[in-house]
C-alpha cells in the first residue's frame, strides 16, 4: 500500500510524493496561466529534489491543454533540468479526457528524445504499476 504525503496545493493542481518512489501531480479542470504553470512544474521539480526521486505520475484528467510557450519550455528547458538535476528518467501519464490535451501531452514527450521514458495510461491504477515496476509498459 502506498502511503502518500502531500507537498503542493493550488486550484490548479496538486503535487504530492507517494512512498512507491515517484511524485504524482493531479490537475483540476481550470485553466492556468503560464506563470503560474511553469510554478507548478517548479514545485515538481523541488519534490522529486526533496524527495530524490526520479520518476513522475501526472494526471491530467480534464486540465485544459497547455499553452504552446508551455509545451516548449517543458521540453527544452524543464525537462532537461529535471534530468541532470535528479535524474529525471520515467513519467507516467493518466491521459486527459479531452483530444486536445492529450494531443498536446504527447507532443512534449516526443520532443524530449530517448533521455526520458514516457507511457500513456488511461487509469492512475495502470501508471502506479508501471511506475512500481510491477506491469509491462
Amino acid at each position: 500500500m502506498n502511503s502518500t504525503l502531500r507537498y503542493f496545493s493550488n486550484p490548479a493542481a496538486s503535487i504530492s510524493y507517494l512512498s512507491a518512489g515517484y511524485v504524482r501531480l493531479d490537475w483540476q479542470p481550470l485553466t492556468a496561466s503560464v506563470a503560474e504553470l511553469r510554478a507548478i512544474y517548479e514545485h515538481v521539480l523541488q519534490a522529486m529534489q526533496q524527495h530524490r526521486c526520479t520518476a513522475l505520475m501526472t494526471v491530467h484528467n480534464q486540465r485544459p491543454p497547455m499553452p504552446l510557450e508551455v509545451q516548449t519550455w517543458l521540453a527544452h528547458d524543464w525537462m532537461p533540468r529535471a534530468v541532470a538535476e535528479v535524474g529525471y528518467s520515467r513519467c507516467a501519464i493518466v491521459e486527459a479526457t479531452t483530444p486536445l490535451s492529450r494531443l498536446a501531452a504527447r507532443a512534449v514527450g516526443a520532443d524530449m528524445g530517448p533521455a526520458l521514458q514516457f507511457r500513456y495510461f488511461d487509469t492512475a491504477e495502470k501508471a502506479d504499476a508501471w511506475l512500481r515496476g510491477t506491469a509491462a509498459g
